[in-house]
């Protein structure tokens, strides 16, 4: 079974590294969401959906934050060979979400120096955010019948209501949190991140 992995807004392919390499027993590839000449979201998904629907081998969809959310709505499309989900700080529904609004307002208040601090691009991440201002996936999960695996950090509070939600709403999930971890666990916490899929996988075979 192959792993697909799907990044966080902020991240790159890179920040999988670690989790791929505790899973290198499992062939796996991580996409680049936005490379030059994609600056938004619905390019990016058009895009990983052309690569994905052109994939030979079962695979399995593992995303964080942003990731997550493209790997649920993509499994409501049609993908032969997707077996699988693994989703980590997925935001169900971002319409009418107050702490997401005021994250936007913080980003724009920002001068650009603390983003070039971290790699980061402004106007980048503006754009992206007031794009996904709209987002709900609360259908798409109702509808959702690839086994999933939840993961959410401990700490990440603004998701783990999402999650939970997740986890009513898809019928073949089930939910691990991993209990002092940040929301972004594929960079803080990498071996339980790795566990816990692995767990999930070998329930596959």
């Amino acid at each position: 079974m192959k792993l697909i992995f799907l990044h966080g807004l902020g991240q790159s392919a890179e920040s999988w590294k670690e989790v791929r390499n505790l899973l290198i027993d499992y062939p796996s590839e991580a996409i680049e969401l936005f490379p030059f000449g994609i600056n938004s979201y619905q390019n990016a998904k058009g895009r990983v959906y052309q690569y994905l629907a052109q994939e030979t081998e079962p695979f399995v969809l593992v995303g964080l934050s942003l990731g997550a959310a493209l790997a649920l709505e993509l499994s409501s499309y049609d993908l032969p060979n997707l077996r699988a989900l693994v989703l980590s700080g997925c935001p169900l529904k971002l319409s009418g979400n107050i702490l997401f609004y005021l994250q936007l307002l913080i980003f724009k208040l920002l001068p650009q120096r603390v983003f070039e601090k971290q790699g980061a691009d402004k106007t980048f991440l503006i754009g992206i955010s007031k794009e996904l201002k709209t987002l709900d996936l609360t259908d798409i999960a109702g509808t959702c019948s690839y086994p999933t695996l939840l993961i959410c950090g401990g700490k990440d509070k603004p998701n783990l209501s999402s999650m939970r939600s997740l986890h009513k709403l898809i019928s073949e999930s089930q939910f691990q949190i991993i209990p002092d971890g940040p929301h972004i666990l594929n960079r803080a916490k990498p071996k339980e991140f790795a566990e816990i899929t692995r767990s999930f996988l070998e329930l596959l075979k």
